[in-house]
């Protein structure tokens, strides 16, 4: 604690400052920052659509485009997709759809950010002061991030006719199904209804 006098008057005014810790204010930006990162982050969505009318569209089902067995993201985002088609008033047909859709990620592993330490000196009418600031990266060791796609095509025409993708990060390697299903919504937000795109 600081004790600085003041004399006024011929009477002594005396008060106590009490000194913030700079390692405190470190810290506490430090976990801030830290926890931040640990939300999955998006960017806006971009939309490419051909010059159709999209209530083609009635019917919708997976395009599978691998014969290797599923992965965990493969389910997770089908899921997801299918789920938020048919809350968008859409129906899945697994014989003969109107439409097919399918996605892509392409991501990267972010390795976990090194510690940080910052040293201040400042001074002011009151002298001179100092301090240490510490960053702390919290969470998980390795964080993935990427760009993930969806793409619907016309299953008559077997032409692509839209496409939105967004650039995402998440807390693992992978996209959990939270996270998945966050990246999805937020794509197919920009499809259109299925009673506005009739």
């Amino acid at each position: 604690m600081t004790i600085r006098s003041w004399s006024f008057d011929r009477r002594v005014l005396q008060f106590a400052v009490p000194a913030v810790p700079s390692l405190m204010v470190g810290l506490i930006v430090g976990l801030v920052v830290g926890l931040a990162g640990c939300a999955t982050a998006t960017s806006k969505v971009r939309v490419d659509k051909a010059d159709v009318n999209l209530n083609q569209c009635q019917t919708f089902d997976w395009l599978d485009t691998s014969s290797s067995p599923a992965s965990f993201t493969d389910q997770r985002v089908r899921s997801a997709t299918l789920a938020a088609l048919r809350d968008k008033g859409y129906t899945q047909a697994a014989d003969k759809p109107d439409c097919k859709i399918t996605y892509s990620l392409s991501s990267s592993t972010r390795p976990q950010q090194k510690p940080g330490v910052g040293v201040g000196v400042g001074g002011g009418s009151g002298g001179l002061g100092g301090g240490i600031g510490i960053t702390l990266p919290i969470g998980k060791k390795n964080a993935g991030a990427g760009t993930f796609t969806l793409d619907i095509v016309d299953t008559a025409r077997n032409a692509q006719i839209w496409s939105g993708s967004v650039d995402a990060s998440f807390e693992g390697t992978e996209p959990s199904e939270a996270e998945s299903a966050a990246i999805v919504k937020k794509i197919l937000a920009e499809f259109p209804d299925h009673a506005a795109a009739s």
